[in-house]
């Protein structure tokens, strides 16, 4: 089951309160901010289902970074096994292992394999079951290979996230709303956004 407002996982002791400074596969200890439904598009794709969210951080429009987190759950919702957000100065992607609801985080980089969103959308075409089985999702991994799944919703999938990328009226209330989401995942999910020394 995903985790959730309602149903965050079990309380840690926080490791460390210093924040992310690699994106080499860090192995992270903790469950990833849950989607903010209102802003999120649902595609389903037959043994997946794939979710673009519109998001946007910041408390100003000075600090704000805005753009799509593009998401990879099965078929009903419940379970997240991959998450490439496509915001800020550092690009980068997850792959949340569902046996611990830990994820481990990548950085993209542009200069080198181009901008991320037909990245996203091609990795997703060619290489989903390589990435599912990265994440720990071997028997939905098996599934795909064996059956297939939907690769039709992919375009529709590039233009939601394109879209999320340009400015809309309302960028400043969203940022607003989603470091008000972060901070009530931080209070219910203390662990999140916090590295062990060490531990990478």
């Amino acid at each position: 089951m995903a985790a959730t407002m309602e149903n965050p996982p079990p309380a840690k002791e926080p490791l460390s309160n210093r924040q992310v400074d690699t994106i080499r596969g860090q192995y992270h200890a903790f469950a990833l901010i849950p989607v903010i439904a209102a802003h999120t598009r649902w595609f389903d794709a037959g043994l997946v289902c794939l979710a673009v969210e519109a998001r946007a951080l910041g408390d100003s429009a000075e600090r704000m970074v805005r753009g799509p987190s593009i998401h990879v759950f099965d078929a009903g919702r419940r379970q997240e096994f991959l998450r490439f957000d496509v915001f800020g100065r550092v690009l980068h992607y997850h792959y949340i292992h569902p046996e611990t609801d830990h994820n481990t985080l990548w950085g993209y980089d542009p200069d080198t394999n181009g901008p991320m969103i037909p990245w996203v959308v091609a990795a997703l075409r060619d290489r989903l079951p390589a990435m599912l089985r990265r994440a720990g999702a071997e028997a939905l991994a098996a599934e795909v290979e064996e059956q297939g799944w939907d690769t039709s919703v992919l375009p529709d999938v590039e233009r939601a996230a394109n879209a999320a990328l340009a400015p809309r009226d309302d960028d400043l209330a969203r940022a607003k709303e989603g470091m008000d989401w972060m901070m009530r995942w931080k209070a219910v999910h203390p662990q999140f956004n916090t590295v062990g020394e060490g531990a990478y």
